[in-house]
């Protein structure tokens, strides 16, 4: 259900009607309309892409259809977008030319004064009170279909279990910020200085909100606030999902955010200054905000801060947020140079594990200069790990190919030693492929030392040998 909040005054029957207002039509269309089939003649239909719009089958009626019909599917993309999900079609969107007729088929709705729109998810229905809205701005009266679509798509993502206060405050949440957006922080403020705040634990008691409706849909929007610049969209609307599967909202809010809900209460208490001393006055209350995206990034969690940034970006080509569009598209470059400094760093470890060092130390100084140039100095260590174990490879390697080098020059002792070392630097490095080739190498070495210590000796046998044939024959010759 919408309609328009102002800041209270001391008139108490503008009060009670209000509170009447808001006990009788609810945001789920308590009072379900009569089925359009009952009413044919009644009615001319405009189709569009997603609905099937209803009006008076005359020239105002007309006229009046061709302007929502210009702006119905447009919305429909953007609150599909926003949800990743796209409610079944086509909804019917009834246009009731005066107050009377929204009576005759909500006859309890008699005399009550402020209703402007509401939804019936049941029947896929919205409802729009046209006399209501002149008075309106174009994105006020385009706000009442944003709102009301908004609970439709929430219960059908919820399976109808989304408390009210979850209800309204998403509902409000999509709106773009108006006048009347600033009356609802106004009307915050004087609840968290008289310190009359709903406690969480009364959110889905519909009675509690709707009793107190200049505080209940206020704090609703504070709430959902709060969760989705904290927390991100996404968490959100996960959680409306969840409330679909859990025991209770309070199970669904443990179950997504990792947070008992008496924490997360006390944690919006401490937020809810910042909320009402104006530093979300001016900035847009739809689609996804910029903290959650900016503390993924902050983390180093560029994939994921990738994602929500483009969500983001899809909704914020539809608006004139130009600021807010250009901030975005700059922290999606940084997300992107994250990911590829991310992946530099992956293709570095991968290598030092293969015991390709050069090109490890390589990869290891490019992971570094992108890291570098998007200020993250969270991986330093790592890499500074990288390169030392790269450096220390490569000079296992040159002692490696030294022993070979030796090897060739017959110095065995040398090319022993320095196949040694190289072996025992592998071991080190965990490079079992090459500890064993600089062990192979070694033991040849030793075979080589053996096979040439054995050599000597026969030489030396042999030389023995010669020596005392050579004397021998000396000698006989000397006699003969």
């Amino acid at each position: 259900m919408h309609h328009v909040f102002r800041v209270p005054n001391r008139c108490s029957t503008h009060r009670i009607w209000q509170v009447l207002l808001v006990l009788l039509l609810s945001s789920l269309a308590v009072l379900p309309l009569r089925p359009a089939a009952a009413q044919t003649d009644e009615w001319a239909e405009l189709l569009t892409t997603y609905f099937t719009i209803l009006y008076t089958p005359d020239e105002t009626g007309r006229l009046e259809a061709e302007a929502y019909a210009g702006f119905v599917d447009q919305i429909y993309d953007e609150i599909a977008t926003l949800f990743e999900y796209r409610a079944a079609t086509p909804l019917i969107l009834r246009l009731f030319p005066s107050f009377e007729s929204y009576q005759a088929v909500n006859p309890l709705v008699r005399d009550i004064p402020g209703i402007v729109a509401h939804a019936d998810f049941r029947k896929r229905e919205l409802a729009v009170v046209l006399p209501r809205t002149e008075q309106q701005t174009p994105d006020e009266i385009q706000n009442n279909i944003r709102h009301e679509l908004t609970h439709i798509f929430a219960a059908d993502l919820s399976n109808n279990q989304l408390n009210t206060g979850f209800q309204e405050g998403i509902a409000q949440y999509v709106e773009i910020p108006t006048g009347e957006y600033t009356r609802k922080i106004e009307l915050i403020q004087q609840a968290l200085a008289s310190n009359r705040l709903i406690s969480w634990s009364d959110l889905q008691e519909r009675e509690r909100i709707y009793n107190e409706p200049q505080i209940g849909y206020p704090q609703s929007l504070s709430i959902v606030t709060f969760l989705i610049e904290n927390y991100g969209f996404r968490a959100f609307r996960n959680f409306i999902e969840e409330t679909g599967r859990s025991t209770g909202y309070r199970a669904a809010l443990q179950s997504i955010y990792r947070t008992a809900p008496s924490e997360l209460e006390a944690q919006w208490r401490e937020w809810l200054p910042s909320f009402v001393d104006g530093t979300y006055v001016t900035r847009p209350a739809i689609g996804f905000d910029l903290n959650y995206p900016i503390r993924l990034l902050e983390q180093g969690r560029y994939a994921e801060a990738q994602r929500e940034l483009e969500a983001t970006l899809e909704w914020l080509r539809t608006t004139p947020q130009q600021d807010t569009l250009q901030e975005a598209e700059a922290l999606l470059i940084r997300s992107r140079a994250g990911q590829q400094a991310t992946e530099i760093a992956v293709r570095a470890r991968t290598a030092l594990a293969s015991g390709e060092y050069e090109q490890a130390l390589n990869l290891t100084q490019q992971a570094r200069q992108a890291f570098a140039a998007i200020g993250d100095t969270r991986q330093e260590q790592v890499l500074e790990v990288y390169a030392a174990r790269a450096t220390r490879g490569l000079r296992a390697n040159q002692q490696l190919a030294a022993a070979s080098s030796q090897m060739e020059s017959l110095r065995f002792w040398e090319a022993r030693d320095a196949a040694e070392r190289a072996a025992q630097e592998y071991a080190r490095l965990g490079d079992t492929q090459r500890a064993e080739q600089a062990l192979a190498l070694r033991d040849s070495l030793n075979d080589w030392q053996r096979f040439a210590g054995i050599g000597l000796v026969v030489l030396g046998v042999l030389s023995l040998l010669a020596s005392l044939w050579g004397r021998w024959l000396l000698n006989d010759q000397e006699v003969w």
